[in-house]
Formats: structure tokens, sequence, C-alpha cells
């Protein structure tokens, strides 16, 4: 099917408040938002132009950490949505070393699967580039929220 690539745009003028900085406080994993693109090969598989990115950079961190080999399903719910619906975005383990993306919104059913190093390339890739920018322009590395994701 291609390459899978996990892209995102964070507002350049989203300003934060200063005082919940300073606490690392919880409410910054919805405050920071902004466009979330996710394609396969050279189709566009998922995009949502206002998602909680530091909600799901946390999410993800945490499967990453939690379970290193990628064993377990990944399924990714946000505070600001109603978890019936289904998940926002999901990983799906079929068989050894192989996935398969879901999301409630996504543009084009994916029937193929997705080798565990492409899958996990693109996550990481996320991860890394969204905690630079973080780390940048605010101060905030995705440690610093890992107590406010219970589970």
């Amino acid at each position: 099917m291609g390459k899978l690539t996990i892209d995102f745009k964070l507002d350049p003028l989203l300003e934060l408040d200063p005082k919940l900085l300073k606490q690392k406080n919880g409410k910054l994993l919805i405050d920071v938002d902004g466009e979330l693109t996710i394609t396969l090969g050279d189709r566009r598989f998922f995009w949502e132009p206002s998602l909680t990115l530091l909600e799901l950079g946390v999410a993800l961190k945490r499967w990453r950490t939690k379970d290193p080999g990628a064993n377990k399903d990944f399924h990714f719910f946000t505070m600001e949505h109603d978890e019936r619906e289904g998940p926002i975005l999901a990983f799906n383990r079929k068989s050894a070393g192989r996935w398969q993306l879901f999301s409630i919104w996504q543009e084009f059913e994916h029937l193929d699967l997705i080798a565990a190093e492409d899958l996990l390339e693109a996550v990481d890739g996320y991860l890394a580039e969204l905690e630079a920018v973080l780390v940048d322009r605010f101060g905030l590395r995705y440690k610093d929220f890992m107590r406010w994701w219970a589970t």
C-alpha cells in the first residue's frame, strides 16, 4: 500500500496560558491542538483540522512505553469526543508484525496490513517531531503529562 505518514501542523499563533504552562496543567492536553493528517502511500486516510495533538502524543507515548514491542492494539479516544462512537484512531494488530488502521473519521476503509516496522516508524516520527516543537515553543514534554493519562 505504500508508506505510512503521520503529519501535524500546530497553529503558529497558538498561545497557551502561562499559569497552565508553569503548572503543567492537564487542561493543556486539549489546549494544544492542530491539524493531523495520516496518509497511506499517496492516499489521505485521515484528516482532522482541529485535533488534540498533545493528548494524542501522550496516548501514543504511553502505548510505546508500556508496549515497546507493539503487541497490543492502540485505541485513541479524546476527552472531547463520545467514546461510544468508536476510536478517533486505532491500530489493530491482525497477526505478528501486521497491523490495520481504523478511524471513525477515516476517508477510506483500510484493508491492507501495515508492517509493524512501518507503523512504529511513523508513530515514533510523530512523537519526536511533536515533542521537539512543544519543547521549543512551550517547554513541554510528554513526561509532564503521563500522570493525566490513567490507562
